[in-house]
């Protein structure tokens, strides 16, 4: 069989960016740098460090948690879902939300709710409008909260607090004192006493302990 002909375009079509006037070739650089500029600004605009955390309860696991944080130019938002099957007495079905944002590096709003089976459990919103917290906890408390740390817990699933003694709890709206014990483990206590312990791996987040009164979970990362 013969070879198959493949025509040659005519000259006036072949170029290849020598062919271009050096002043041509001039200009495209500056094209080349703000195409990579925007290629940039897109990737500032895309989730970053997604993680997935398996919750575990004694030695089964039970659901998951997925996070996720999005910064875009200043601004900084940490999203937190969970969904599991907890059996106290009988099986539950447990679903959580948690929204978080950061401008400039300051806290200026938070969200979370939490629901057991179809019911409303818990919610808690807060805004920062003038320089106050405005603060409202699931039924219907109202108040001007006067914490003023900058640390999250959505914000420990992505960084170690290193030198923190307070966070900042979205679920109750409070300060909550930290306690380092080393090597990467810390205990964060809650007004009702309950405490989580979260332990780090070359500042990454790998295991959150969670010590209640009728069960204590595990979340693991995967």
């Amino acid at each position: 069989m013969a070879a198959s002909h493949v025509p040659t375009p005519p000259a006036r079509l072949r170029f290849s960016l020598s062919s271009f006037p050096s002043t041509s070739r001039t200009y495209l650089a500056p094209v080349r740098r703000i195409c990579t500029v925007l290629l940039l600004l897109m990737a500032h605009t895309v989730p970053a460090q997604d993680g997935v955390f398996e919750i575990i309860k004694g030695d089964k696991r039970v659901g998951r948690i997925d996070v996720r944080r999005t910064e875009t130019g200043d601004r900084s938002v940490y999203r937190m879902t969970s969904r599991s099957s907890i059996a106290v007495l009988w099986t539950h079905d447990v679903r959580s939300d948690l929204c978080t944002e950061y401008l400039d590096g300051r806290l200026t709003r938070c969200h979370s709710t939490y629901h057991v089976d179809t019911e409303l459990r818990d919610s808690s919103s807060m805004l920062l409008v003038g320089g106050r917290r405005l603060c409202y906890v699931h039924p219907g408390k109202v108040f001007v909260g006067n914490a003023t740390g900058g640390w999250t817990v959505a914000r420990m699933y992505y960084e170690e607090p290193v030198g923190q003694d307070s966070v900042f709890v979205e679920s109750v709206l409070q300060d909550c004192p930290l306690v380092a014990l080393g090597n990467g483990r810390y205990v964060l206590t809650m007004p009702d006493n309950s405490t989580n312990h979260y332990t780090y791996l070359g500042g990454v987040l790998r295991e959150v302990y969670v010590d209640r009164t009728l069960f204590n979970l595990r979340f693991r990362r995967t």
